[in-house]
């Protein structure tokens, strides 16, 4: 307990015992917060008096005194949220901070995974302060548990999905798809840290994503991950769009082009197998949750779309189905530093938007000035925000049997690969577009590809642009209309 709890119950014999003192803060007044149960919150106003003149004599503060009472029992969220928050200061258990969990019932409880050498130092350090922290801030017991894992490089506890940290697997039932690749060893996706030649690199194919280069030349895209790393790929020659390799083991076999000051590797890939890799596997389709937490959708409505249609103008199918288009505001470019700090996504169904989702999210680090700017997302909007993963479950089920689309696919949905396979809602087997690609077919001659330059072109507009869910709504409009021009 922390040493106005301890003086104050010894002043008072043990009267406060039950009573936290969880902080002061300073403006004209200094403000203490006490936490209590609900069934002590009379005894509190009651005692407020005697409070106030003990925490001025043992505080020695040269100022009035506000007493601020906090009742509320935690729940799962915030307590998870306090103790993110807290562990945040310690930079060396920051990599487990995605393990950490908390439950409420029936009994409070935080659990957190930790590899040996972690623990190790954890153990005379940061957990006996945790359970300062615990006790001090909330008024029933909240115990510590602690799980010993086995971490592999990534950052992942989960062995299967990552490989354990390879950096090199060996190949089994290798299957050529493009060219007659039969290696029996590629490099991890890891292990990718440097410009080469030749490359083999094995992971699991996601977001395979078709373009058209400004010439008019097809082209593809997509992703290998092992674990929360990833790679992208680009595919000039051949085509792997439409066929079934989407969450699937491959190797592909190509030049790498790496830029080290965001750590981000592409490969130029000439040949691509699937395969079998020991130790890796995609990470496992989840049951979808029965009901939205975090985040509710909501109902769009807007006149203008009763003309996208109209004239009796039949709907594309290329446009049938559902296809959820999104966006992310994030702290920076950079999906290994940077975090998340708004999503905003919309539904479309049979050509129509449906459905919006949209909230601002704590990357639970300071935004830089200069993407504040840009973006009008500040520190002060995001504070107190649900974290990222509290949000993936709710997107997970906002996603579950939809296409996706993007304007610069390759830049939204590492983060939404990341953030899922660390936490266990997994998006690789969700089928990708990205309007950017399109563009060019939707629109020949363009010269820029950029969200508003291709609005422009489509006779459209965003009012709020760099805002996740009007860019969101601005891209759905721009893939609605391209698609009613290209139809494929």
């Amino acid at each position: 307990m922390n040493g106005i709890y301890t003086e104050v119950n010894k002043r008072t014999d043990g009267k406060y015992r039950d009573l936290r003192f969880a902080n002061v803060s300073f403006a004209k007044t200094a403000t203490v917060t006490v936490v209590c149960k609900k069934s002590d919150s009379d005894f509190v106003y009651a005692n407020k008096s005697e409070l106030t003149g003990l925490l001025s004599d043992i505080c020695g503060f040269h100022r009035s005194i506000d007493i601020v009472i906090n009742s509320e029992p935690p729940t799962d969220a915030s307590l998870r949220a306090a103790v993110v928050a807290f562990t945040e200061k310690f930079n060396y258990v920051s990599s487990m901070l995605h393990t950490v969990t908390a439950e409420t019932k029936p009994n409070k409880c935080v659990k957190l995974k930790m590899h040996n050498a972690m623990y190790e130092l954890a153990q005379n350090d940061y957990i006996p302060r945790l359970k300062d922290f615990l006790s001090d801030n909330f008024a029933d017991e909240i115990a510590v548990d602690v799980e010993i894992v086995e971490f592999s490089r990534s950052g992942t506890a989960s062995a299967a999905a990552s490989g354990g940290g390879r950096a090199e697997y060996d190949l089994r039932n290798i299957t050529p798809v493009i060219g007659g690749l039969t290696v029996n060893k590629a490099r991890s996706v890891m292990s990718i840290t440097e410009p080469g030649y030749n490359v083999a690199v094995c992971g699991v194919l996601v977001m395979p994503t078709y373009f058209i280069g400004k010439s008019g030349r097809p082209y593809e895209k997509f992703l290998l991950y092992d674990g929360d790393m990833s790679i992208q790929c680009r595919l000039t020659e051949g085509s792997i769009y439409n066929r079934d390799l989407v969450n699937k083991t491959v190797c592909v076999l190509g030049n790498v082009e790496y830029e080290s000051a965001r750590n981000e590797a592409t490969v130029t890939v000439r040949e691509l197998s699937l395969c079998d890799a020991d130790g890796l596997a995609p990470i496992p389709v989840r049951a979808v949750p029965t009901q939205y937490t975090a985040v509710q959708p909501k109902e769009y409505a807007e006149y203008i779309q009763s003309s996208m249609f109209e004239n009796n103008v039949a709907v594309p199918p290329s446009i049938k189905g559902d296809f959820v288009v999104f966006d992310f505001e994030t702290t920076g470019l950079s999906v290994l530093y940077d975090r998340p700090t708004e999503l905003g996504a919309v539904k479309i169904s049979d050509g129509f938007i449906k459905e919006s989702f949209s909230t601002l999210i704590d990357p639970r680090r300071d935004i830089p000035s200069e993407v504040s700017e840009k973006t009008g997302i500040t520190n002060e909007m995001v504070k107190g925000q649900p974290l990222f993963e509290d949000i993936l479950p709710d997107f997970y089920k906002f996603t579950y049997g939809c296409s996706v689309v993007c304007h610069n696919i390759a830049f939204d949905f590492p983060f939404l690969i990341r953030g899922g396979n660390r936490t266990g809602w997994a998006f690789g087997d969700r089928k990708t577009y990205d309007t950017m690609g399109l563009a060019p077919k939707a629109l020949p001659g363009i010269a820029r590809l950029s969200l508003d330059k291709v609005l422009e072109a489509l006779g459209l507009s965003n009012d709020n642009a760099h805002r996740a869910l009007s860019d969101a709504v601005a891209t759905a409009k721009a893939f609605i209309a391209m698609q009613k021009r290209i139809g494929i």
